[in-house]
């Protein structure tokens, strides 16, 4: 398990987003809150994974809807990509 910090997760999706991170809850759902299509969470996916130098497998980010989901997922399966 990696110690990931919500609040700069919630940070990280802001501004990739460009919604106040005020407005996004473990709850937020991505398609509907942020507005994002599959092509948007996949981007959002590259670019948290590269903010944190950790690797997911891709399959199991097309079923997540809610940004808890994401941060769980990389908090619990993430694994640090070797540079």
């Amino acid at each position: 398990m990696n110690d990931l910090n919500f609040d700069e997760f919630r940070q990280a999706i802001s501004d990739y987003v460009g919604v106040d991170p005020s407005e996004i809850t473990r709850e937020t759902d991505v398609y509907d809150d942020l507005y994002l299509d599959s092509l948007g969470l996949f981007g959002l996916g590259s670019e948290i994974t590269e903010t944190y130098k950790l690797s997911i497998p891709l399959s199991l980010v097309a079923s997540i809807s809610k940004v808890g989901e994401i941060f769980d997922l990389l908090n619990e399966k993430g694994t640090p990509v070797e540079e």
